[in-house]
């Protein structure tokens, strides 16, 4: 019988092929000639623990192996070799029968014979081995234990085989020997180190150093450990040169412990450095790219065992000498020129694995002769530029820190009792740092120097601007040195390009402002503009528009320390007023402003497409460009500045900024203008839906036209006057105002004013129940509008004309009327007058039984109205919607609309309004059968408009009320009211 375990499990006989036998059969060799109890085979079938049926399967197992071995045999037969007994089971092998003895009898031989004969015992030793030990076994733990004891002979043979050989100088033997046990071993650093001799010595230098390179890779890589001083002995004598002393270089900085923050960051950077192209970690001066870059490099060293070579290219010195030095070259191999240093650094680096990391590039040249070669080699660049020309560079922005990682750092540096105590002032603190890491970290080791100071008090301190830059130091570390260093490194255009951009109190500026600054064209501004977000020494990003915003660090504009160009703001200040009148033209603004210069035709373009989206991302600039333009003494300027933004906004939006224009003309004593400012106030709160203010605007403009002798002003304040009175209910100075505005008209000869008081009059009349009357003003309102200079007031006669005609049932004449009054107010980007063409058209649908064309007139004018901020208007349309919806039975809906419109009326004590909406609210009441509420609704309206003046009004309001409640009182007043309309009674 034959057994075979250095290698394969092989006997010869056939043995199961189920791996239980074999395993209990290797156990057997393992121990042979020896009982081995049952517990252990258990033990080592099962390691995690063993089933129920585990005697049993031990049994079978053993069953099977003694039908293999000793076939036809009983179990208690002499000659049957696998016996029981003991508790266990014990494997007969006789002498030669198990290759193992072969093996350490071989190896006991050789340890006494010398020379050849030694070296003979030892390759028969070895010869014996076919793989590795019990090679097909699952093992257990015994057998395992065995198997390493086995290997360990084994390598110890073979370390005696070669160093035999490599003293009889047979380097072809130890070659051929040792190739395939350093593949299944590649890290085992004896037998790299007796390989790479052996190849050497068979003058195969650069594989002998490839083999020694190999085992410190993966020594390196998988176990973090250096090659120990033998095999550093055996590279110098192959090398000629040591690797560096203690393992591969690593001149790292240590990292920041309290490091906190960048988790994107340092993901990118990882998965970068897994390929050879630069890395450009671009930001800020003080930013922490340093930080970053250290934090990250040693995170991935491990993949670097060639080391890790660390340059500040601020210093002096020959960078690459001091790479080729750290590699371990000596200053007299070293080239003397630059081309051979380039030369040498690139043919060194081909083959390693190296992480370089260069500090403060400036510039794409310096970088590029320093860039490693190998495709295994890695390199992190920081900078304050993007190095844009660095061909096939990784990128890697480091910005702003958030709140919530300054707040972590701050806390990392004094601890967490002190921010959580405070967390008020920790926020004032971290929003003067402005999200530079520096200001942070500079902050808490301020904090953690001075236990005694409140984060509050600091705060305060840091809050002062003056003082600010002075307060963020401790010790050596500040940021007023590192942001002048930055600025320090500007060209002249740069600086002069940073100076010109200043605009005090401006969180951010639009890209026509900042062009408007710099006093250049688009184009060069656009160039200017992009050097300086490149250098981050200006924040760039787009708004909801789509449209660039910049904006100046805030630390970085106080250490420029720059005072602003009086000539670039009031440059830029001219622009932004023309903008704004600009685009409260395009808004439908009544009385649009003529521009004084021009602004430039893109942003001109820009405005007209969207001017409401203008206004909403402007108006802060606005409203800061008139404060400064005021501050400056800049008259002018100031008015229409301030002009545009109550156009824009409206007066109650505007605040003091809506009197800043009135307040100059007041001043010079400039009644017509005086008055005209006033008159256009006025019209703001009118349209805000503030009838108070604006009869109060009116009356004092009124007062000033005829102080300054100006007829068509004090007519046109009088139209005004009447508006405002008769929505009030004041139907008599309503009337008289017109009378008087209409002779001031005549006398001075102007026709539009004519036509749009006899319009004015006309929707009074009808008001009042006198149809005759409102027809006659209108007819001639049109007339003499169609002899004005342009077709604004046709339309708006038009329009207030179609509304009369629909509620006297004329429809199809009110339907002309209106569409081409929307045709005229679209030609003319009236906005607010095509909404309320547009309120007329869903009055007229509504009428006409058309709900779906009704919803999307009144949709439209809605939307229309709260766009250009008219809330009053819009409180109308939605009376309106409210009505239509009731018509098309949409009960919800229409409560929905009309409670809005409801809510509105009482904020701005629009009884009018109210009126109108009760009445549509009572007739939803009545149509759903509530005859209480319907009835409590319509009696409420119908008083209003009696108190108001307006009987018939009042007279619809009865009409619906007598639906619903029968009570005889509501006969009465309807006689009443329609007695008023007959005679033209109109109460004082």
């Amino acid at each position: 019988m034959e057994f075979k375990v250095l290698g394969p499990l092989r006997a010869s006989v056939p043995l199961p092929s189920a791996a239980q036998p074999r395993l209990v059969l290797g156990v057997l060799l393992a121990r042979p000639n020896e009982f081995v109890h049952r517990d252990t085979l258990v033990d080592e079938l099962w390691p995690l623990g063993p089933p129920s049926s585990a005697a049993a399967v031990v049994q079978m197992a053993v069953s099977k192996l003694r039908k293999a071995l000793s076939p036809g045999l009983a179990v208690d037969d002499a000659r049957q070799r696998l016996r029981s007994g003991r508790g266990g089971y014990r494997l007969t092998v006789s002498e030669g029968e198990l290759d193992v003895a072969g093996f350490t009898g071989l190896t006991a031989a050789a340890a006494t014979a010398t020379g050849d004969e030694r070296r003979a015992l030892l390759d028969r030793a070895l010869g014996l081995w076919r793989g590795r030990a019990f090679a097909d076994v699952p093992a257990g733990p015994l057998l395992e234990a065995h198997k390493l004891w086995l290997e360990d002979r084994r390598s110890s043979v073979l370390g005696k085989l070669v160093e035999l050989d490599l003293a009889a100088g047979d380097h072809k033997a130890v070659a051929d020997r040792l190739g395939p046990e350093l593949a299944e071993r590649p890290g085992d650093e004896r037998l790299a180190g007796w390989l790479a001799e052996a190849l050497h010595g068979l003058g195969r230098r650069d594989a002998a150093l490839a083999v020694l390179d190999r085992c410190r890779h993966l020594l390196w890589e998988h176990a973090g450990v250096s090659p120990g001083e033998d095999l550093l002995e055996v590279h110098r004598r192959i090398a000629g040169t040591g690797w560096s002393a203690g393992g591969p270089p690593c001149r790292l900085p240590p990292s920041t412990p309290d490091f906190t923050g960048r988790a994107g960051e340092l993901a990118e950077l990882g998965r970068a450095l897994r390929g050879p192209a630069p890395v450009v970690l671009h930001g800020a001066a003080g930013a922490g790219k340093t930080a970053l870059a250290v934090h990250a490099a040693w995170r991935v060293r491990k993949r670097f065992p060639d080391g890790q070579l660390v340059a500040d290219l601020r210093e002096t010195g020959d960078v690459l000498k001091g790479f080729l030095r750290a590699l371990g070259f000596a200053e007299t191999e070293l080239p003397p020129d630059r081309a051979g240093l380039i030369s040498l650094w690139q043919s060194q680096t081909a083959d390693r694995r190296l992480l370089v990391l260069l500090e403060n590039a400036r510039s794409e040249a310096e970088v590029r002769p320093l860039l490693p070669s190998g495709p295994g080699c890695a390199t992190i660049v920081t900078t304050r530029r993007r190095l844009a020309g660095l061909v096939g560079a990784r990128p890697i922005r480091v910005g702003e820190l958030s709140y919530a990682e300054s707040r972590v750092l701050l806390g990392a540096i004094i601890g967490e009792d002190r921010p959580s105590a405070e967390p008020d002032a920790v926020r004032r603190l971290l929003a003067c740092c402005d999200g530079l890491a520096l200001a942070v970290r500079a902050a808490g080791m301020k904090l953690l120097q001075r236990p005694r100071l409140s984060i509050a008090e600091f705060a305060t301190r840091l809050e002062n601007e003056r003082l600010r830059l002075d307060e963020l130091a401790a010790g050596d570390l500040a940021v007023r040195p590192v942001l002048t260093e930055a600025l320090a490194e500007l060209s002249l255009r740069q600086r002069n390009s940073l100076r010109l951009l200043g605009f005090p109190g401006a969180v951010e500026i639009a890209d026509w402002f900042a062009t408007a600054l710099l006093g250049c064209s688009s184009r060069e501004a656009a160039e200017r503009l992009d050097e300086l977000v490149d250098d981050h020494l200006l924040h760039a990003a787009p708004d909801q528009a789509g449209f660039l915003r910049f904006r100046l660090p805030g630390l970085t504009r106080l250490a420029l320390r720059e005072p602003p160009d009086p000539d670039a703001l009031k440059r830029a200040l001219t622009v932004t007023a023309a903008l704004a009148e600009h685009a409260a033209s395009a808004l439908g603004a009544d009385y649009s402003p003529v521009r004084g210069v021009d602004a430039p035709a893109a942003a001109l373009d820009r405005v007209a497409a969207d001017p409401i989206g203008w206004r909403d991302a402007e108006i802060a600039t606005l409203a800061l460009a008139a404060r400064t333009a005021s501050g400056h003494g800049w008259t002018d300027l100031t008015a229409r500045l301030a002009d545009a933004h109550t156009d824009l906004v409206g007066p109650r939006r505007g605040g003091s900024l809506a009197l800043l224009g009135f307040d100059i003309v007041r001043e010079r004593l400039d009644l017509p203008a005086e008055a005209g400012k006033l008159l256009k106030l006025g019209d703001s709160h009118a349209n805000a839906g503030d009838l108070a203010r604006a009869r109060t605007c009116f009356a004092l403009a009124e007062a000033r036209f005829r102080s300054a002798g100006d007829r068509r002003g004090t007519g046109a304040a009088l139209v005004s006057l009447a508006d405002v009175d008769a929505d009030s209910g004041r139907t008599r100075p309503a009337v008289d105002a017109l009378r008087e505005a209409l002779d001031l008209y005549r006398d001075c000869g102007d026709l539009a004013g004519q036509a749009m008081a006899s319009a004015q009059f006309g929707s009074l009349w009808d008001d009042l129940g006198d149809f005759g009357r409102a027809k006659e003003c209108f007819e001639a309102s049109l007339l003499l509008s169609l002899h004005c200079d342009d077709g604004r007031q046709h339309d708006r006669s038009a329009k207030r004309y179609a509304d009369v005609l629909r509620r006297n049932g004329r429809l199809d004449e009110a339907g002309d009327l209106l569409k081409s009054a929307l045709t005229g107010t679209r030609n003319s980007r009236e906005r607010h007058w095509e909404a309320h063409v547009l309120r007329s058209l869903g009055d007229l649908h509504a009428k006409a039984g058309d709900a779906g064309e009704s919803e999307r007139c009144l949709s439209r004018s809605l939307e229309l109205f709260e766009h250009v901020g008219h809330r009053h208007a819009a409180a109308y349309t939605h009376r309106s919607f409210g009505e239509s919806l009731r018509l098309a039975g949409e009960a919800d809906r229409a409560e929905e609309h009309l409670g809005l419109a409801m809510n509105t009326f009482r904020a701005l004590g629009d009884r009018r309004g109210g009126g109108y909406a009760l009445l549509s609210l009572g007739r939803l009441r009545a149509d759903e059968g509530v005859a209480t509420e319907a009835a409590e609704g319509l009696r409420t309206a119908a008083g209003l408009f009696r108190q108001l003046g307006f009987p018939v009004w009042e007279l619809r309001a009865l009409r619906d009320l007598s639906a619903v409640d029968r009570d005889g009182r509501q006969r009465d007043r309807a006689r009443e009211a329609l007695t008023k309309i007959r005679f033209g009674a109109m109460p004082g």
